[in-house]
């Protein structure tokens, strides 16, 4: 494959880039990523949870499996996956933000993160991050859908159905593979990761032309 673009994008920042169908968008992190998509002809076409979840029939996001839009349109297929194994990528989770952070705080939920109390609330969050990265392109914050959390192996109670956020990361980078069935505006969060020991990573994103 032709590597046709490389990105960085540091801890807590968000990244947005135009693909074109049948290219390959390499993430490479070992950090959570909020990550959205969106039909780049018609930015009505975004991805969605629920679609994407009833045609998979799975609650995770795996390999082979393809995100879909509120019609369920096609947008793009993990091809392949370096946490395959180890881990899950979730479809039930949100994404978090500056009032996320200080509800939990007002709350006193602090405790549902790994560093509790002691922890220093990031001023900006997920909800942040994809605004920023996709108002370039005239999209606001009520139009960004939830995003896939990938990395974010999350404990699914079956008895009740609490959620609950692990720590469970790649020890080092891992990428995942990504193959645009349309032509696409991708985007995503290098997520502050408030529940984990790294308290998030920088991301890799790299894309190549088929």
């Amino acid at each position: 494959m032709q590597q046709i673009r490389h990105d960085v994008a540091p801890r807590n920042t968000g990244w947005a880039a135009e693909m074109k169908a049948g290219q390959i968008l390499r993430l490479s992190a070992r950090t959570i990523i909020d990550f959205v998509a969106f039909n780049r002809h018609d930015y009505t076409e975004a991805f969605d949870q629920a679609p994407t979840k009833e045609e998979s029939g799975c609650i995770y996001f795996k390999r082979g499996h393809t995100l879909l839009s509120r019609t369920g349109a096609p947008l793009i297929t993990l091809i392949a996956d370096g946490f395959e194994g180890l881990g899950t990528h979730d479809l039930q989770f949100g994404m978090c933000g500056r009032d996320r952070h200080r509800r939990a705080a007002e709350e006193g939920r602090l405790d549902e993160y790994l560093h509790g109390g002691l922890m220093e609330l990031p001023d900006h969050g997920c909800a942040e991050n994809l605004t920023w990265a996709l108002e370039p392109y005239g999209i606001k914050y009520e139009n960004i859908p939830s995003p896939v959390n990938l990395f974010q192996n999350m404990d699914i109670d079956q008895a009740t159905g609490r959620m609950t956020r692990t720590q469970i990361r790649p020890d080092a980078p891992v990428d995942l593979d990504l193959r645009a069935d349309c032509d696409l505006l991708v985007a995503f969060s290098a997520c502050p990761d408030k529940a984990s020991k790294t308290k998030g990573l920088e991301v890799g994103a790299a894309i190549f032309a088929p």
